[in-house]
């Protein structure tokens, strides 16, 4: 390091000794550099740069004022430490600020008697280790002062007692504070630091450092008590200002306000282990929890519950009432959830309409049965959405520790299937985990997968059952009906693998190839001028709400060049009512087209008949439930048949009963009234090419 001296004399002598100090070993390791001026006009001009470090001023023979001099040198360098040379001391040397130059009132003025030259030179060597430390602490020029005061974060300094040497604008800023009232005090008076979780006091990062001459970072969530008895959350990195002979001369304290970007974090962190909605634990903070407390039941020798629950038809909910009346369900039901259970048992939400209880060890067969029966009543009581009460039912799945398994995932996995198997069970209701329940999963697991490959494989065929008009035993039309050949289990009962592609979400991909086969079929046999009435095909629930159900049924109507009279769609009755806003949109958009429209199983569904006058419908298909041994039924049943058909033909809408295997049920039906008839009575389902040679060849089975 080089100490720059500007030196301000006229007298030779002065020139020569302070010369002749440069050869002088310092004991601060500096070096010196002289620069000389001969009047304050030379010393101010210019070219006075580089900016001295220290002034030494002989004002007697430079034809001014004392006091003129120092004012002239103050205002050219500012903060810069005059020294002034004197053969003895006079009161002509008064500082400046007894004669009120208000521009130097914080100057360090010093007076040197150089009659003493050996006094002078250990004064001398004060003045500079003071300018050594000057530089050492402030570590930069006025320029990078300038870039100080721009930046955003605060930099503080001390000396070696923890005193405060400097602060930047952003300092102040963040610890309200001034430079009168910081300058001088200790940093700790300026800054009281807490830890934000336990509030204990910490230790100052600067006096650490100090103490250790290590870089020193507080602690993250480190609080900042500031002077005006606010808090802020600050980020630091402290470290000591060493000069070049290894003396610890103070600290340096970068530092700045990260309290917003700490509260984002928390609700990040929240978040991670919070359900936004509920404010319940979520399945990340469950698994956590599951293996603690597996731990403890291990070491206790206990037994503990894991009961997963989902909502009874919740989507239907979302469907009717909109998702933010699902979310003030879904609020509700988790509210009442914990009002069910023990402190010490964790209640969480997993997604959407699924919750996980975690009862603590200790909880056995008994105290899992009593709490599910107290949610299965809680949950039933009704909801307040909207001034408007909403009904839900919920089914609970039950697995326990040890009994049904010794890991999280085993527990969670066999309540889940629990779960499976009281929905199964009629909904509503809760079931332990059992072996048949878990091969009970596997045959459905396996299910699903087969039905994946299947469609991929291509096994999957259309076979087609005609409709027949019962006055004249004429074709009329005919069910393209979804048959299924596994390589393994040969031909597969529809009705197992029906409910498990609605189960799984699979109908809706064996849906679309449904109604594309059966469009291109019905061309083919258009092609050929033996198409006798339209296609019908089966639709779901799960398809019918699928976006862009009816542009998809355009686009392969459209592709095929098929009229759309040649296709009819069948829709339960459940389906219907699912939602019946939204589904009266779809199906008039699906009448619009030119398509037939049927209500398949009719008489099994709701009990309320107002859709029928609401919603676009073309035909009644009666479910076999009615058909089976009709003709020699109880009168009760009859007349029910009857008036299911007097209410069809009262509102001019043709009818099919479905299921009729003998000719005593076809002959009642027909003297009854209804207008068609479909069942084994006139055939199974046949593939294309049979069918084709059955009924729509010359000389067929049909007249």
């Amino acid at each position: 390091m080089k100490i720059q001296i500007l030196v301000v004399t006229s007298n030779a002598r002065d020139r020569t000794r302070l010369d002749d100090l440069r050869h002088q070993p310092l004991a601060s390791g500096a070096a010196i550099a002289f620069r000389f001026a001969d009047s304050i006009a030379v010393a101010t001009g210019p070219r006075r740069k580089p900016y001295p470090d220290l002034i030494l001023l002989n004002p007697l023979r430079l034809g001014c004022a004392p006091e003129q001099a120092v004012d002239a040198l103050a205002i050219a360098f500012d903060t810069i430490p005059i020294a002034i040379l004197a053969e003895e001391y006079s009161p002509a040397m008064r500082r400046p600020e007894d004669a009120g130059a208000n521009r130097t009132s914080h100057r360090t003025m010093i007076v040197l008697e150089t009659a003493s030259w050996q006094m002078l030179l250990e004064v001398f060597h004060t003045l500079i280790a003071a300018a050594v430390e000057r530089r050492a602490v402030l570590q930069f020029s006025s320029n990078e002062r300038g870039i100080l005061e721009a930046i955003a974060d605060g930099v503080i300094s001390t000396d070696a007692q923890g005193k405060v040497r400097y602060l930047n604008t952003a300092a102040m800023r963040l610890i309200a504070a001034t430079p009168q009232s910081a300058l001088g005090t200790p940093i700790t008076a300026l800054m009281t630091l807490h830890d934000d979780t336990t509030l204990e006091r910490l230790e100052h990062p600067a006096l650490q450092a100090i103490a250790t001459g290590q870089t020193i970072r507080l602690p993250r969530g480190t609080m900042l008590l500031r002077t005006d008895g606010t808090e802020i959350i600050i980020e630091d990195s402290t470290a000591p200002v060493v000069s070049q002979s290894g003396a610890i001369q103070g600290a340096v304290m970068v530092f700045h306000d990260v309290t917003d970007a700490h509260e984002l974090r928390a609700q990040v962190d929240y978040l991670a282990w919070n359900d936004f909605l509920t404010g319940l634990p979520n399945r990340f903070a469950a698994q956590r929890h599951l293996n603690r407390i597996l731990l403890e039941a291990q070491a206790r020798e206990l037994p503990l519950a894991v009961m997963y629950l989902d909502l009874d038809k919740f989507k239907l909910i979302n469907d009717t009432l909109g998702h933010a009346a699902g979310d003030a369900v879904l609020v509700s039901v988790a509210a009442r959830l914990r009002s069910c259970f023990r402190l010490i048992d964790l209640v969480s939400r997993q997604g959407g309409d699924e919750f996980v209880v975690l009862m603590a060890p200790g909880a056995g067969t008994a105290d899992a049965t009593r709490a599910a029966e107290r949610v299965l009543a809680a949950i039933a009581l009704p909801h307040e959405v909207d001034g408007k009460e909403v009904h839900v039912g919920t089914s609970i799945g039950i697995a326990l520790y040890p009994e049904h398994g010794v890991t999280g995932e085993t527990l969670l996995r066999h309540a889940d299937t629990a779960l499976h198997g009281a929905k199964i069970g009629g909904r509503k209701g809760l079931r332990f985990f059992s072996q048949d329940l878990l091969i009970s999963a596997i045959q459905r697991k396996e299910m699903e997968d087969g039905l994946r490959n299947g469609l991929r494989a291509a096994e999957f065929e259309l076979f087609y059952q005609p409709k027949i008009r019962m006055a004249d035993g004429m074709l009329c039309g005919c069910e393209a009906l979804l048959r299924w050949r596994h390589p393994e289990w040969g031909w597969v009962n529809p009705a197992q693998f029906i409910r498990s592609a609605e189960e799984s979400g699979m109908i809706v991909p064996l849906g679309k190839w449904v109604l594309e086969q059966a469009i291109k079929q019905a061309k083919r046999w258009e092609r050929a001028g033996r198409l006798a009435g339209p296609i019908a095909i089966n639709v779901s629930a799960l398809e019918l709400r699928q976006s862009g159900f009816v542009d998809g049924v355009e686009t392969y109507l459209a592709d095929a060049l098929l009229a759309p009279s040649s296709l009819q769609l069948e829709l339960t009755e459940s389906t219907l009512m699912r939602d019946a806003g939204g589904t009266g949109s779809i199906l008039q958009q699906l009448k619009n087209l030119g398509l037939s429209l049927a209500i398949d199983d009719f008489g099994t569904g709701y009990s309320s008949l107002s859709y029928l006058a609401e919603l676009p419908i073309d035909l009644l298909k009666v479910d076999r439930s009615f058909i089976h041994g009709i003709d020699h039924a109880e009168p009760r049943k009859q007349a029910l048949l009857r008036a299911v058909l007097a209410l069809a033909d009262s509102m001019a809408l043709p009818t099919v009963a479905e299921g009729i295997e003998t000719e005593g049920e076809e002959s009642f039906l027909a003297e009854c009234g209804c207008t068609h008839g479909q069942g084994y009575f006139y055939s199974r389902a046949l593939d294309a090419g049979a069918f084709e040679k059955a009924y729509l060849m010359p000389g067929g089975g049909v007249p």
